[in-house]
């Protein structure tokens, strides 16, 4: 592909509004432009630098200037540690189907997956980027962890007989990553009430659970369910064949469990162990008190030109954190943020889902920003927003035609739909 030709010949470059003004040539200025933002950034690192230095690679790539590129990033996917780890090491597989898919390369870059085309086609990125999202969101929603105390024998029975659960251990504790059936079975071979036999592993070996076992939601929601008699079927969770007047059948993916094995999942999380069906209302950790103020105005967003914009402001004070949260007792610093949405019939439906997330305290978290480097702050929460108004998916704005149903899908894995 030929270079575009050089429409400017002669740039006048102000360095500093008090010390020099030079005449340049365009490319001369431009890379020198570059240096000065590279480092600004060695110094700063704000979210508008980042974002100047991240248009300037877009044009790059295009051809606009002397660089070139072979590949493009999309707009990067934030991820939880421990469900980015789980899937390296137990769905490599899905991720490299993927990959070669769509041609591109996957990487992890601390707390955000980013996605690179090997062809310099953006679009095959974005491809990969919304199976890798669909991905994540059917893993996540039915991982846990669980904390034992650490027996050397009980990891050679999980890695031999369950080899979907992810193990992390040290000298005093190891912790166990898996779906909660995954885990159930595991405790339920382990305490001998199974009718399958542990056989090397006798009852006494079980682990002892430690204090400090992780649960995704804190609040507990009673099973919708309806009561069925069972034909010789065996609980999905327990692998004991449901006792007759002790069977729960949930209503809407119809899938039976024990009352008490349902009871247990649902104290964790009200949704299906084996689909993932949502049931209740799952509650987040996003901090009291914030605001989200909804205004219109009449300024259309890129491949929206027909339409208004939907503009929806965030606040979230800074207070102290509570017990759902990472550091109890300690401070933390809050946030405001600005997000826009066509005024169409489909921006006003994302409108409602994403006031419903806000009521649920699903939008914010309290964490580490991966942007400014800072613990214990407020941060977005996996509902991705478009804070931009233009620059497209690697600058957080529009155009992006397939936003809107990628955040619809979510806000239904989180229950909202």
């Amino acid at each position: 592909m030929a270079s575009p030709p050089k429409i400017f010949t002669g740039v006048i470059l102000q360095i500093d509004p008090d010390t020099s003004v030079a005449t340049r040539s365009f490319q001369e200025s431009l890379d020198a432009y570059r240096k000065g933002i590279v480092m600004r950034l060695a110094n700063d690192g704000s979210p508008d630098l980042r974002r100047e230095e991240m248009c300037l690679k877009d044009q790059a790539a295009a051809g606009l200037g002397q660089a070139q590129s072979d590949s493009l990033v999309v707009q990067t996917v934030k991820v939880d540690d421990i469900v980015i780890k789980y899937i390296h090491e137990k769905k490599l597989k899905d991720l490299h189907t993927i990959e070669n898919r769509n041609a591109v390369s996957i990487k992890l870059y601390k707390s955000h997956v980013t996605f690179r085309s090997n062809s310099g086609r953006n679009i095959q990125a974005q491809f990969a980027r919304e199976q890798f999202i669909k991905l994540y969101q059917k893993i996540s929603t039915g991982l846990q962890t669980r904390t034992f105390v650490y027996n050397p024998k009980i990891i050679a029975f999980c890695t031999a007989d369950f080899p979907e659960i992810l193990i992390k251990t040290d000298q005093k504790q190891m912790k166990l990553t898996g779906s909660f059936i995954c885990l159930e079975r595991l405790e339920t071979f382990l305490n001998g009430s199974a009718q399958h036999s542990m056989g090397r592993y006798p009852q006494h070996q079980a682990p002892r659970k430690t204090k400090d076992d992780d649960t995704p939601y804190k609040q507990p929601v009673k099973p919708e369910t309806l009561t069925d008699q069972p034909k010789n079927e065996t609980c999905p969770i327990c692998l004991d064949l449901i006792k007759p007047n002790d069977c729960s059948v949930l209503t809407k993916c119809k899938h039976k469990f024990c009352k008490d094995c349902l009871a247990r999942a649902f104290q964790l999380k009200p949704a299906c162990p084996i689909c993932g069906e949502i049931y209740g209302n799952l509650t987040g950790t996003q901090p009291k008190g914030g605001t989200m103020t909804v205004s219109r105005d009449s300024s259309s967003l890129p491949g929206y030109e027909k339409y208004g914009t939907i503009v929806i402001s965030y606040y979230i004070p800074s207070g102290r954190q509570g017990d759902e949260h990472p550091n109890p007792g300690m401070a933390y610093q809050g946030a405001s943020r600005i997000a826009y949405l066509p005024d169409s019939t489909e921006g006003h439906n994302v409108l409602k889902l994403l006031q419903r997330a806000f009521n649920q305290r699903l939008t914010f978290t309290i964490g580490y920003s991966s942007t400014t480097g800072k613990n214990n702050v407020v941060t977005w929460n996996d509902i991705h927003h478009k804070t931009s108004r233009d620059g497209g998916p690697t600058h957080y704005g529009y155009p992006d035609p397939d936003y809107l149903k990628r955040v619809q899908d979510e806000l239904k894995a989180k229950g909202i739909y």
